[in-house]
């Protein structure tokens, strides 16, 4: 009697964990080939940063609303980011002040963090506003972009790196 009542209780309880360990093989299957395509993505230097939110120096975030983004195609690098901040100087009349630019010209160094994510140092040579692009991202896709300027307070972005295709 005390085995039939074993049996009863070990054989589902097997069944049960043999049953999850296939389940998150599967699931550990898929998050293995979105990092491989997110390191394909960043070491070929094609991807769409999509920024959700923008955060001043003073920690004051803003929740964007509107298509903001860095794409990084290869041998471009094309921004479109607001900024909210001081700066130092401006152009005339001071009504341009958002990051807005195309660079051919820019270096492009890649570190790898510890938790299996990439640290990126963007160098754009042509372009006065914005003198260092820093580019945090997850091994999960998410991403922390930070710009440096010379001209102004620094400034960081929070979104999502995706397929520069999809855009």
């Amino acid at each position: 009697m005390a085995l039939n009542k074993f049996f009863h209780v070990f054989i589902p309880l097997l069944t049960t964990l043999c049953l999850c360990g296939i389940a998150q093989s599967g699931s550990d299957q898929k998050g293995q080939d979105k990092y491989l395509q997110l390191k394909a993505m960043i070491e070929s230097k094609h991807y769409y940063f999509h920024a959700n939110s923008a955060t001043s120096m003073k920690s004051r975030t803003i929740q964007l609303t509107s298509e903001y983004f860095l794409k990084m195609n290869n041998d471009s690098l094309l921004v479109d980011l607001p900024y909210y901040g001081r700066a130092y100087s401006s152009d005339y009349p001071g009504t341009d002040i958002a990051y807005q630019f195309t660079s051919t010209q820019f270096s492009y160094v890649i570190d790898t963090t510890k938790n299996g994510g990439w640290e990126i140092a963007i160098v754009p040579k042509n372009e006065s506003k914005a003198s260092k692009i820093y580019l945090s991202i997850s091994s999960a896709g998410y991403c922390t972009l930070r710009i440096n300027s010379n001209s102004r307070q620094a400034i960081s972005y929070y979104g999502t790196i995706t397929a520069y295709d999809a855009h």
